[in-house]
């Protein structure tokens, strides 16, 4: 079973930035600049923000973290995403899942500014995937995608992965990865099943797939009895299991034998996502307008 891991890749792309990171300095006096909003300090996605932190110093990107209260209410939420939204000492803002209860709405990501929404989650940013037929488009264009579904795409073309003519099964159909990640695919001439929880027979479709992905965010639950014989898998899930050890959707050790090549949890997408986002961030710095003694100058 090959190992699909993502670390060479995703520094690959972090070293890239060191002149983009440069030419931003050059241009608006100053470095690129994230917000980080992170409610849980103890869910799996905050793992993944101190990674990001540390990422994004050693390049020179500033970055700060905003940790509210769910008790201060979605009211002051709002507030939050208005101010840094308006704010132009901030390039990008990156909002972590899982929110509290009835925060996570499309009001929510519509108040993210279109040109600083890094993961692609306002309506305008997604309406523009969508409306792309071909991936090349959406290389090309000048809006941001979700960094986790982007992270998928760029882990298979790093391994030689050719998703043209593949059967493929998408496990989850959240806005972060599932449906994106099945336009993506899709775009890139791949046949798409997107499965969820009231899918039926998904065994079957399983079986049937040369590609999995599973992001459903349940620890281990991918079994050998569901894969075909040499399938590939991509494991997006990012879980505790019962020892609190980090650990994907797929039980590794026990398709071990059965898939041809699997990502690994940690290891696989992860690094990668991190990567796409601080490129991502980078490149919403890139396209912002310069600022002088408050106003907005454009060049």
């Amino acid at each position: 079973m090959k190992i699909l891991e993502g670390k060479t890749l995703s520094e690959e792309i972090l070293g890239s930035l060191t002149e983009r990171v440069a030419g931003v300095k050059a241009r608006l006096g100053r470095p690129p600049s994230l917000a980080i909003i992170n409610y849980f300090a103890d869910s799996p996605s905050a793992v993944y923000v101190k990674r990001k932190i540390a990422a994004c110093e050693k390049l020179g990107i500033t970055v700060n973290l905003f940790a509210p209260r769910a008790e201060e209410g979605y009211p002051a939420f709002k507030a939050l995403l208005a101010r840094l939204g308006a704010d132009p000492a901030y390039d990008a803002i990156m909002v972590e899942r899982p929110l509290p209860e009835g925060f996570d709405t499309l009001e929510t990501w519509d108040a993210l500014p279109a040109a600083k929404d890094v993961d692609g989650l306002s309506s305008l940013n997604m309406g523009r995937l969508f409306l792309a037929k071909k991936f090349r488009e959406i290389e090309a264009g000048g809006y941001f995608t979700p960094c986790t579904a982007l992270a998928v795409i760029r882990l298979l073309k790093f391994h030689k992965i050719d998703p043209a003519g593949l059967n493929v099964a998408v496990a989850g159909r959240s806005a972060v990865v599932g449906r994106p990640l099945a336009q993506m695919l899709t775009s890139l001439d791949a046949t798409v099943t997107l499965c969820h929880t009231r899918t039926k027979n998904t065994g079957e479709i399983f079986k049937r797939a040369d590609l999995i992905v599973t992001a459903a965010g349940k620890a281990k639950w991918l079994k050998k009895e569901l894969l075909p014989p040499d399938a590939t898998v991509i494991d997006v899930g990012t879980n505790f299991d019962e020892n609190g050890k980090m650990c994907g959707d797929a039980d590794l050790e026990d398709i071990k034998d059965t898939a041809a090549a699997v990502s690994p949890v940690p290891g696989g997408v992860g690094p990668v996502t991190l990567a796409c986002l601080i490129e991502a961030s980078v490149k919403a710095a890139e396209l912002a307008p310069k600022t002088e003694k408050g106003e907005i100058i454009f060049t």
